[in-house]
Parts: C-alpha cells; structure tokens; sequence
C-alpha cells in the first residue's frame, strides 16, 4: 500500500525528517523527501526503478511529473520561471490515472496540484506586473478549479496547502484583500495539526511582510516592472515576526526542521528589513544549520545566495569561488529553474543597488552570476547579467556602452533583413532595436552614432513600406514610429554636427549646420526643435514666443516645458509649468535624485532669489555626491560628472552664492565668496581625489595594487571608447554584439580581478569616497600659495564666465556675460593658428581682455601665476596671451593645475631630486607598419637630457614597453621623448609611441610603479585630452597627475623636432642649475622665443654633435608641416616657444645668487638671432 499520507506531507514540505533508511524501502517516500527539499534530479534518479505494481506506477508518474515541473518551473519564492518551448512541453507530460484512493491523492498533488500551482503564480506575477486583472482571475481560477477534488479527497494538509496556494497566487496576482480573507479561512481547517498550523502561520507572515514579493527574494522584483522599483515595498515586520515566531514554536514541536529552517530565512528578512545585520546574519547562520540539518538542498544554496548578496552589500569582499558549487548541486541533484533563478535574484538585486548607485556591490555581484552562468546550462540568464552589467555602465553616465552594443544588435537585425525576405516578426525586432538605438545616440549627442541610427531608421523604414504594401497591416503602428524617429533623426543630426562644429572652432560651417536643421524642423513642423534650435542660434526672443504658444496649444508636457523656458531665458513661463508640474503630484522616484532639486534652483536663480537657489543647489549636489560616492572606480566618477545637467547644478549653486555675496559686506560676504569658490573648483577635482587616496597608502604591496587597479580602470574605459569605431555603417561588417560583449567582459574580468586585490591590499581604496569633495578650502589654498604668486580659476557655462582671482589674503571674484560656446570656438581658433605657425594678434588680444585684464590688473605684486583652467580652456596656452605690451609667459612664471585643491597636496612645491637615476626615453625604432616616422631630434634630445642627469638613455629598439615598465619603479624622473597620439573622443586610448608596436597608454602611465617628482611627455599633444561638462580633463596629462608625478610638462600641440629638443635640454639645464620646473620651463621659453631659424639651427647642431647624433626631422613631430611654418622662417606666433606646459605646485625660486642659470652651448645671442 502507498504511503500517501507520508508523501503527501514530505511533497508539501511540512512533514518532519525522513528517516535515513527510508530510501531503500520506500524510493517513493524518498523521491518526495527529494522534492521537499527541492532536489528534482535526485528525485528522478530515485524513481528509476520504482512503480513495480500498477497503483506504485500512477503514484512513480505523478512524481516524476512534479519532478520535471520543479526542475524547470520554479523559481526562489516558489515561483513560476520562464521557460522555452521545449521546457514546456517537457514539464506538461499526461496525468497518470489512479486505481487506489491512494495513488489517487499522490497524482493529485503531484501530478495536478504542482504544475498547476507553478502555472498560476507565473500567470498571477505577470499579470500583477501588466496590471492585467482579467489574467490575474484566470490564475486564481486555475486553482479553484481544483477545489473539489481536493475537498473531496478527504486530506486536511491537502485542503490547507491548496487554500494557501490559492492564496499565494491572489498576492501575486496584486489581490492582498482576497489573500488575506483565504487564509484566514484556513483556521478552522489548521487546529489541533501544528504542521499544517505553521504552514499558515508561514503564509500570513510572508504575507504581512512582502505583499508585493517574497521574503525569499529579498522583497525585489525578479521581473523588471516599468516604472516600479526593483525593491518593493515592505509591509508590516513586526506583524510578521509574530506569525514567524509562533510558527517556529510549532516546527520545533513537532520535528519539522525544513520549516524551521524557512523560519529562520524569513527572520534574518525582517532584520534585513529592519537594517539589523547584526540579527540579521544570526537567523541567517541559524537557516543555514537547520537547512544542513535537514537535508540541505535548495534552502541551503538559496541561503548561500542571500549571505553573499549581503555581504557584498555591507562591502565585503566575496571569493570568486565561494557560490562555484552550485552548479555541480544543479546538475547532478538540484534544480535548473531554480539556479536560474537564483541568478535572476542576484541580477534584481543589482537593480536595486542601481538604483540606490552602489555600483561596486553590483558589479562584484555580477562578476559571481557571471561565473556561475558560464558553468550551467542558462543561456537566458547569461544574456540577463551580460546586459545587466551594460545597464549598471550605462545608468553611471558612461551612456557609450548600451549604445554601442544596441548598435551592434540593430546592425545584425538589419542584415538578416538583407539577407531573406522580410517578415512582420524580423522587422518588428529590427524597428524596435533600431528605435533604441536611436534613443542612445540622442542620449550622447554623438553625430557618428547618430548617423548610423539615421542610416538603419531609413532602411528599416523602406522594409516596411514593402510590407504594407504586401498587406502586413500588423507593421502600422510600428512602422509609423519608425517614420517618426527617422525624421527626427535627420534634423538632430544636422544639430549634433553643428555643436561639434562649433566646439572644434568652427563657427561658419557650425551656423550653416544649424540653420539647415532648423530648416528641417521647420518643414516637419516639429516646434519644439525649432524653438531648441532658435536658443541655440542665439535667436532667443523668436524661441521664447515659439515655446509660448506651444505650450499654451498643450504640445508641451510641464515637464519638457520647465527646460525649454529655462533654456530660452523666460522663467516666469518656466515657473508657471513648473507649478502645472507640482499639481499633478510629487516627483516619482528615479536613478537621478539631483535631477529635480538641480532643476528648481535653476528657476530659483533664474527668478533672482539666490538663497533659495543656494539651498535647493546645495541639496542636489548632496543628493549627487552621496549616489556617485559610491562609484569607486575612475571610469565612472568622471563620466558622472560628463552631463550638463550636473554641470548646470554646480554652477547654479556658485552663482547663487555670489548673488548672496553681492547683497552684503564683511564676514558674510567673504563666507559667501568662500563657498562658491570651493564649489566652482569641487567638480572638476576627480584627479586631485585620486592623488589624494594614493597618498595615503603605504608604499610597497597597496600602493602597486591600486596602480594596477587604476590602470585596469582605464583599459576598461578604453573598451568601450574602441568599440564606436567598431560599429561600421555598413551593417555587414559589424561584429556582432556577442563578440562585442567578450571583448568589454575580459576587460571588467580584469577589472574586477584588481578591485580583489585592492580589497585586499588597501580596502580603504574602495571605501565611499566623496566625489571631488575637496579637503582643502580657501583658507587652505591661500596658505599654500607662494608669497609672490595667485592663483586663476575659470568657469564658464552657458552664458557666464567666472574669473577668480586668489592671493593670499584676497580672493575677488569678475563676472562677464559670455556665450560658452564661443568661447570654446576663439580658444580652438586661437589654439589652431599656435599650432599652424600663424598669427592672431586680434583672437590673442580678444581673449587677454577677456580672461586676464581683470585679473592682471591685480597682480603687479605678483611673478607667478597657477591657472586652473574649465573645460575648454584646458587647449588654451595661458602664458601666449598679451598684457600690458608683453606676453603673460614673460611677466609671469606660468603653471597649470586641474583643481586648485592639488596646491595642498603634500609635498606638491618640492624641487624634483636629480641625484637619482632618471629614466630617459628617446627615438625609438617603430615597427614600419605603424606609419610613425623616426624622430631623430629625440635622439639628440635624450642624450642631452641623459647627460646633464648623469644617466643612459633607452634609445632604439631598448625603448620597449617592458623596458619602461620594469626600469621606472623610484625613478625621480621620468622623461619620453617620442610620437604622442591623441584621441579626442577616446581619451583613455590617448598613447605615446614605443619601439616595435609598443606604447605608453593612460592606462598603463597610471599602473606604472611610479612615484615620480617630475613626468616629461615630449611628444605631441600629451597635454590635450576630452573635457567633461564638469571640468575634468580625461588623458595622458591626467594620468600622469593621478599617478602621482608632483610635477609634469606636457604639449598643447605638435612640437617641432628641433626645438623641442632645443626646450628640453634648456629645461633641464635650468634644473641642474638650480631652479624649479615652473622656473626653467618659463626660463627655457623666453630663450626660445628669442631664436630665430637660424639661431635654432645652430644651438640644435652643438647639441647634435656633441651627441652623435643626426639632423631633426624637418617640422612637428606628428609629420605635418603646418604652411604658415614652412613659408616663415621666424614665425611671431608661440608656435615654436609655447607648446609646453607645466602641471603642478610651486617648486623654488630662481637660483641662489638671483641669476639665470648659465649657458651651457645651447644658445647663441648674437644680435642677429634675437627677435622679438
């Protein structure tokens, strides 16, 4: 006879431990012991063989039923999971037919209860999710629709468990009223049965505490619900803890220790819930001893899952290895679902660390799921965490990746399209991936992607035409979005254009751009972009009017309306649809908290009420530092800061603060003036706060450690940077997305191998880091000044510029009402003609009124200047700038920095030591294919430097990566002397050349065991790099200030071979004779400056031959010789004498006695070679 009762018990998982004989003689008791504890594979292997007698056989087939049905339909919190085809059809195998009232109950429960109950909370989830009510009654009827069997089969654990699973599927379902009146139904059913009692009690917690989740799945959301949070809503933990409690109290009556050990999972949530980790990881401890106990199973690894997930979140590090068993438990006993699921629990809980912006944790988590997809047959699930990782990139402002990888997706779809006919289901993947593609490319404003997605859209519109021709009527509506986003397209890639036209200094062809895409929109009578794009020609008054009526005409949401008349200066209009915006109730909750507090100080400012400005301002920037302090790495800190909005955010608070200053005097006034500055420099100051948390570690293993880690960093920016150049036009000769994803995959792999061992090694390395939160303030910055210097910080946004003039004792503030773009377009202009060997007496004058004459008026006291430079201005060579009938370089001895916060860097005024052995770099032999030309002024110039530093230079083929790598450890001095290639939309791919195929990439300049007082970087354009909208300047001048080089001399444009060497050897004799490098750099300029060709020559010839050494090559080092150049042969722009730059704090005074140092045969001073 069957042991119904028993099985029925154990299936149901309320029964107490199965004895440990009872494999043997009873395989059926034991193949649902095997399923209570959530092994459907062991399950299977113990009915092999079972079923000898007829009634033995229904009851072995209602099993294995179940078994299939749980291996593939079950999720963590017993849920239904997502299945293929072929799954389905394999867990819907016949219901046996019964001969025993026995064998009866086991089908029932086994083989129709099961399946249908998976069935149910799948169609009840979903349907809560589509907020579907007619699917959420078909899942609760579903289950109703075995009511009389159940009531008739006279079993009142049967009874209980199908009202709670009824239940269960009504909470599901978003129906918590009707759960709740099922299980209270239950109670006369339950007394005088503890099992079947706790059962109920287990129910009526987990619905208490997570009436929108499972206590299993942390309260998140496995699916992702739009517009809903990936956490939902808790209920009431202490209601909860009284159920669980009371039903713990009767699992331990009887025996039942699974139940106590789901007690004790669901305890350890309420603490979770409460923020208790303390009695949090003491239940969780207590499930997974119970759980052991008995029998281990899919409890044991849903609580491995949970403390892991926990850990990483508290910041703890968890082994790569630490979760690998689990794909032997589902292979050879477990559940495939459940696996899947667990790797769906770790991906929602990702979600919901994306949302909070803990990046870290959601990275290491997905590093495991990762790891764990690869060994386990989960194909969807693979693809889930590859795309949750994209997202969590993606939802940190470094937008470039989803884009490219959407590209690729759109590009694949595309030629399939190409390649067979087309049909409603191919197309529609293609309309869709097309369309998101589109969005990405708006995202980023980027003309190349945004061409790309302008070519798909039309060729995917063209399909469609075919189709409706062919009498598809199911592409419509599809195909009428498409024709919409490719429309659109075209105008905003007329617009993106302009803007990188107009940023790259080219103001003509940037207006004609503009005015063909405002064209566009015209003919297209899309009024929004029109009024855009009249702001942004400057034709505001036409834009506000246009914004008026579209708003008035309803075309305008309140939302988009706030924007649109901030942009076009009308904030009256801007606070009437800000007050329609706050009557249709408060903001929902979003991944940018800053967006809206950032936006209303903007109107605040704009209505003149600055201090209201100031408070709302500062509450964004708190709510934007708190989220991004939590992004560790490089990478994402600075992309955070690359958005106007953020931009936008920091300055309305610096102007706020100076509208308050401007209102009073005195103490108050100066305390206003303070905080703005302090805010003016705070978002540019990402390098500064990694040289600040190198500075703390002890040298020797943390120290290496983070290097590789920050160089690693880079090389995963550089990923994604190469990957825009992988996404051809032709979609035939895209990779595809798998093969894109590898590639960024290997590089995070590495990535997250270096944040192990940082973790490791310097934990504090990875702790939350206030994002640019200086350390120093004015107060600070002033002491550190020299007792002859000020210092300069720029800020320009919009329609302001700010100049900040800092001494000492002082601190003065000049505002003037201009354009930021073109200012950007004079400094690239002015930065053109200094590379191009012209003249621009007018654009050098025009930005010397602009930029200096209110500062220099200030500064006679002074003989030396810091400039921390803003966006743009970064190109610009402050010290090629007239004043006061000279040059600002002759007047002052002129130094860069990316944050005025760097000047209190410890250590950052000492003289670099020149008694060790430096590290000297020159000519090396490229690979021919490379397409550099040999440099032989190099040659000349690292054997000069080699000489007067007393060392050998790596010359040739010696020039290696290795070479460098292995010589630089405590090298005081680093100096190159080579090709520099620069990627102005992929900085962190920025490189200078080495022998062979070698180079010295951002990356591997920021992991060199290097603790340099002084970086060189003579080569082209080392001191140029990307601009963030914040201030950052992402390079290789970057990276060499953020490896920790006190002091570095970079390029603004290509060097000329010769005088390049000419600049550094005159560099260095200064240094040798004494003075700093601010000093010599200055000192080695004005000699230069009074050369002409001819003198040139001849101080390049003693070099030469005093080096052995062969003739310059003729030019810049990038190959091309600019005709203003090769027509002068004493050129009066800086072309020649400016193109250095010196990064860093003040170092020394001149020499001892007060004199230049001596000369050494490197200049000539005849009269005839002077110039002026």
């Amino acid at each position: 006879m069957i042991p119904a009762t028993e099985i029925i018990a154990l299936l149901l998982a309320t029964g107490p431990p199965l004895p440990q004989d009872s494999a043997a003689g009873a395989p059926l008791v034991a193949a649902a012991a095997a399923l209570a504890v959530g092994e459907p594979k062991r399950a299977l292997r113990l009915l092999d063989g079972a079923g000898g007698q007829r009634e033995d056989g229904a009851a072995a087939a209602a099993l294995r039923l179940a078994a299939h049905t749980l291996d593939l339909n079950r999720y963590p919190g017993q849920g239904g999971a997502v299945m293929s085809w072929e799954e389905t059809r394999s867990a819907a195998g016949p219901v046996p037919e019964p001969s025993t009232p026995e064998s009866a109950l086991v089908v029932l429960a086994a083989a129709r209860l099961v399946p249908v109950l998976q069935s149910a909370r799948d169609i009840a989830a979903n349907s809560g999710i589509a907020g579907d009510p007619q699917a959420a009654g078909q899942a609760v009827e579903l289950l109703r629709q075995l009511s009389g069997d159940v009531e008739a089969s006279g079993s009142p654990a049967l009874s209980v468990y199908h009202r709670v699973a009824t239940a269960d599927v009504a909470r599901r379902a978003g129906r918590t009223e009707e759960a709740a009146r099922l299980l209270e139904s239950c109670r006369p059913l339950v007394r005088g049965d503890a099992l079947a009692g706790a059962h109920l009690l287990l129910a009526e917690g987990d619905l208490a505490l997570e009436p929108e989740s499972h206590p299993e799945l942390l309260g998140l959301r496995l699916a992702e619900a739009p517009g809903l949070p990936a956490l939902s809503p808790a209920g009431d933990p202490l209601a909860a803890e009284v159920h669980y409690a009371r039903a713990e109290a009767l699992y331990v009556r009887v025996g039942a220790g699974l139940g106590c050990a789901e007690t004790a999972l669901r305890r350890a949530h309420v603490a979770r819930r409460r923020g208790d980790a303390v009695a949090r990881d003491r239940f969780t401890e207590e499930a997974r001893r119970r759980a052991a106990l008995a029998g281990g199973g899919a409890l044991t690894w849903l609580v491995e899952f949970q403390h892991a997930l926990d850990r990483l979140g508290d910041g703890e590090q968890v082994p790569d290895s630490a979760l690998d068993a689990v794909t032997g438990w589902t292979v050879r006993d477990g559940s495939t679902s459940f696996t899947r699921g667990l790797l769906r629990l770790v991906v929602a809980r990702c979600r919901a660390w994306r949302e909070e912006g803990a990046t870290l944790p959601a990275l290491r988590a997905l590093r495991l799921a990762r790891r764990i997809a690869a060994g386990t047959d989960a194909p969807a699930e693979s693809g889930i965490v590859d795309a949750a990782h994209v997202d969590i990139v993606g939802g940190a402002n470094y937008g470039r990746a989803p884009a490219v990888l959407l590209a690729a997706d759109t590009a694949h779809a595309v030629s399939e399209l190409r390649r067979a006919p087309a049909g409603v289901l191919g197309w529609t993947r293609a309309a869709l991936l097309a369309m998101r593609f589109d969005q990405a490319a708006e995202t980023l404003a980027d003309p190349e992607l945004k061409a790309i997605a302008a070519a798909r859209l039309t060729e995917i519109e063209a399909v469609g035409a075919t189709l409706a021709d062919r009498g598809q009527d199911a592409v419509g509506q599809v195909a009428e979005a498409v024709r919409e986003s490719a429309r659109r397209a075209r105008t905003l890639l007329l617009r993106y254009r302009g803007r990188r036209a107009e940023s790259a200094g080219f103001r003509d062809e940037a207006r004609v751009l503009l005015l063909r895409a405002l064209a566009l929109a015209e003919e297209q009578q899309d009024a929004m972009l029109r009024a855009v794009l009249l702001s942004e020609l400057g034709r505001r008054p036409e834009a506000r009017t246009l914004a008026g009526r579209l708003y008035d005409a309803g075309g305008l949401n309140p939302d988009h309306a706030v924007s649109l008349f901030l942009a076009v200066r009308d904030p009256r209009a801007a606070q009437r649809a800000q007050s329609a915006l706050d009557a249709s109730g408060p903001p929902g909750e979003t991944e940018r908290p800053w967006e809206d507090p950032a936006r209303r100080a903007e109107l605040y400012e704009a209505l003149g009420d600055h201090a209201a400005a100031a408070r709302t301002a500062e509450r964004a920037v708190d709510l934007f530092e708190h989220r991004t302090s939590q992004l560790v790495r490089d990478a994402l800190r600075s992309s955070a800061t690359d958005h106007p909005l953020v931009a936008g955010m920091y300055h309305t608070a610096v102007l706020a603060h100076l509208g308050l200053a401007a209102r009073t005097t005195g103490y108050r006034a100066r305390a206003e003036l303070a905080a703005a500055f302090e805010l003016a420099d705070r978002c540019r100051g990402i390098a500064a706060g990694v040289v600040r948390s190198l500075d703390t570690l002890p040298a020797g293993a943390p120290t290496a450690a983070a290097r590789r880690w920050l160089r690693a960093g880079s090389a995963w920016s550089a990923t994604y940077e190469g990957l825009v150049d992988e996404v051809s036009a032709d979609p035939e000769r895209t990779p595809t997305s798998v093969t894109l994803r590898r590639r960024v995959l290997a590089a995070e792999d590495t990535l997250d191998g270096a944040e192990s061992e940082v973790a490791r090694l310097a934990p504090q390395l990875l702790a939350h880091r206030r994002l640019a939160q200086p350390d120093a303030g004015v107060a600070e910055i002033q002491r550190a000044l020299p007792a002859d210097s000020a210092l300069l910080l720029y800020e320009t946004l919009d329609d302001e510029l700010i100049v900040w003039t800092v001494g000492r004792r002082t601190i003065r503030c000049h505002r003037a009402p201009v354009r930021a773009r073109d200012l950007a377009c004079d400094v690239r202009h002015f930065h053109t003609a200094c590379a191009a060997g012209r003249d621009d007496e007018r654009g050098a004058a025009e930005l010397s009124e602009l930029l200096l004459a209110p500062a220099t008026r200030r500064l006679d006291a002074c003989g030396r200047l810091f400039v921390v430079p803003h966006g743009a201005l970064s190109l610009l060579p402050f010290h090629a700038l007239p004043v006061r009938g000279g040059l600002l370089g002759e007047r002052f001895t002129v130094s860069y920095l990316p944050s005025a916060g760097l000047l209190t860097r410890s250590g950052a005024g000492g003289r670099p030591r020149l008694d060790g052995p430096a590290l000297v770099v020159g000519d090396p032999a490229y690979a021919p294919h490379r397409g550099l030309p040999r440099l032989p002024g190099t040659a000349t110039e690292a054997a000069t430097v080699a000489r007067l530093l007393g060392t050998e230079p790596l010359l040739r083929s010696a020039a290696t990566a290795q070479a460098v790598a292995e010589a630089a450890p405590g090298r005081p001095v680093l100096h190159l002397a080579t090709h520099g290639v620069l990627y102005e939309r992929g900085p962190n791919r920025s490189f200078v050349a080495l022998a062979g195929h070698d180079r010295l990439a951002v990356g591997d300049l920021l992991g060199l065991d290097l603790n340099a007082d002084l970086v060189v970087l003579s080569a082209c354009h080392t001191g140029r790099g990307t601009a963030t909208a914040g201030g950052d300047l992402v390079g290789l001048a970057r990276a060499a200030v953020a490896s920790g080089a006190r002091h570095v001399v970079v390029s603004l444009w290509p060097v000329d071979d010769e005088t390049g060497c000419l600049l550094m050897a005159a560099l260095y004799e200064g240094l040798v004779s004494g003075l700093g490098v601010s000093d010599a750099l200055a000192t080695a300029q004005r000699r230069i400056r009074r050369l002409d060709a001819a003198g040139r020559q001849r101080a390049y010839a003693r070099l030469r031959d005093r080096a052995g050494t062969e003739a310059a090559a003729p030019g810049p080092r990038d190959g091309r010789l600019p005709a203003a150049v090769a027509r002068a042969a004493r050129p009066e722009g800086p072309y020649h004498w400016a193109p250095f730059i010196h990064i860093g704090g003040a170092d020394g005074l001149r020499a001892a006695d007060g004199r230049e140092p001596g000369r050494t045969g490197l200049h000539d001073t005849s009269p005839g070679d002077r110039h002026d």
